[in-house]
């Protein structure tokens, strides 16, 4: 017999379930990086067949479900950090293939801070383009801890954020390091 993971008890004697926690992280990656994109509605989370947890668009408007993979179902540290990775995703949404490494850095990183700070243990990916993208932008965030709502004042959508207003609104960090940000993830 398969147990599911469906809640998690916490220490007040209430059940947290992924979907409630989605509210939580969605409101710290707010505070840490400015307000979503509020033209899309977050519908919830549910589990994918797919390897990877990602963000889909069903046909149905500007909706977003935040797909988790089946491997969550049992562990809720896991599905934290995939939710944690999704939901800067849902800042600024864009289509599929169309990340920065900017992006793609910032929800790794977010994840693994987030799942840290928050008792659900130590994740990072196991793919080193997103490691390496991560650490790009603890870069960044070094030369600038405010940098990421900074930009995103100027230009909401995190993808879309190029080198030169990287450089213009702090002219420390270095240009390739700002080049290597704004290039598309791969």
């Amino acid at each position: 017999m398969c147990t599911i993971f469906i809640t998690h008890p916490t220490p007040d004697g209430s059940n947290l379930t992924i979907t409630s926690e989605l509210g939580r992280i969605l409101r710290i990656a707010e505070e840490r990086y400015g307000t979503r994109e509020q033209s899309y509605t977050i519908l919830g989370v549910h589990f994918t067949q797919n390897k990877v947890p990602n963000i889909w668009y069903p046909p149905s408007g500007k909706h977003i479900i935040i797909q988790i993979t089946m491997d969550c179902m049992h562990e809720m540290n896991r599905a934290v950090w995939q939710v944690a990775h999704e939901v800067i995703h849902c800042l600024s949404p864009v289509e599929l293939g169309e990340a920065s490494v900017l992006e793609e850095g910032l929800a790794t990183l977010f994840a693994i801070e987030y799942t840290r700070e928050n008792g659900n243990g130590f994740w990072e990916s196991d793919d080193q383009r997103y490691t390496e993208a991560s650490e790009l932008v603890k870069q960044l965030i070094s030369i600038d801890s405010d940098i990421i709502i900074k930009l995103r004042k100027i230009q909401p959508t995190i993808s879309l954020i190029g080198k030169d207003l990287i450089m213009q609104t702090n002219s420390n960090v270095p240009e390739e390091l700002a080049n290597n940000l704004t290039k598309y993830f791969k």
